[in-house]
């Protein structure tokens, strides 16, 4: 599981990641027993500069990755600027070769640059009655993974369309808390830009003070409600 989010700005888009992956090793010939989960954290949005694509890849991360890769080396340029049906087109070779219909699961959030920059949902969903790919072009945000982890509420607040250096800190804050609340399969964060010059990844001192910056802000809303004093106007204990 993992948490992503894609926004749309004034100036451009940008998708957000938490970076926590979970892998099961596999049993060898002759192994028996339950093998332990060996999470480590790396990246999990892929940018290839030279097509102008950033991919983020999430729920079985094997097949999301499959699709990011293909979608990146098979898109064609001249494909840019309306693309849905030709990553539909890609998906479907995917569905194709994944044969264990319990890992033909996976989210995507697409950014790409040119002509201008634009953000793309890629999925698994019905399609007339049977499993397929559905591209969808998002004009807002989108949470893509965990996406009904209660922290999308952030975003459902509090995004507005704005200048999308406006909108890290928020993405921040809601990789933070979806953390919080699913710490067994989030955590990390790495923030991708997208706007007229390209794409531009967040350094890394940077994605450590947005981090601390949010659970600071997490402490500090959660105060707000424990340190209130209100005056009831009647007797707790009686009301009991």
């Amino acid at each position: 599981m993992t948490m992503q989010v894609g926004m749309v700005g004034t100036d451009g888009v940008l998708i957000a990641s938490d970076t926590q992956w979970n892998n099961t090793p596999t049993r060898g010939p002759g192994e028996n027993g339950d093998l332990p989960r060996e999470p480590f954290n790396a990246r999990k949005i892929i940018v290839n500069h030279a097509k102008g694509i950033a991919i983020s890849q999430a729920r079985v991360m094997e097949t999301a990755r499959l699709v990011a890769t293909r979608i990146i080396s098979r898109l064609k340029y001249e494909d840019l600027d309306y693309p849905c049906d030709s990553i539909r087109a890609i998906g479907a070779t995917v569905l194709e070769d994944v044969e264990d219909f319990a890992k033909r699961d996976a989210h995507c959030l697409i950014a790409i640059a040119l002509p201008s920059p634009k953000l793309y949902l890629f999925y698994f969903g019905d399609v007339d009655g049977k499993l397929g790919p559905i591209c969808q072009k998002m004009e807002k945000s989108k949470a893509a993974g965990d996406h009904v982890n209660a922290a999308i509420f952030w975003k459902e607040r509090y995004y507005k369309r704005r200048p999308i250096r406006k909108l890290v800190p928020l993405a921040a804050h809601l990789i933070g808390s979806a953390g919080k609340l699913n710490q067994g399969s989030i955590s990390g964060l790495e923030i991708v830009l997208c706007n007229g010059s390209g794409f531009h990844r967040i350094d890394e001192d940077s994605i450590h003070k947005l981090e601390a910056q949010a659970d600071r802000w997490d402490k500090e809303i959660g105060s707000l409600f424990s340190d209130y004093k209100i005056r009831l106007g009647f007797d707790p204990k009686k009301a009991a």
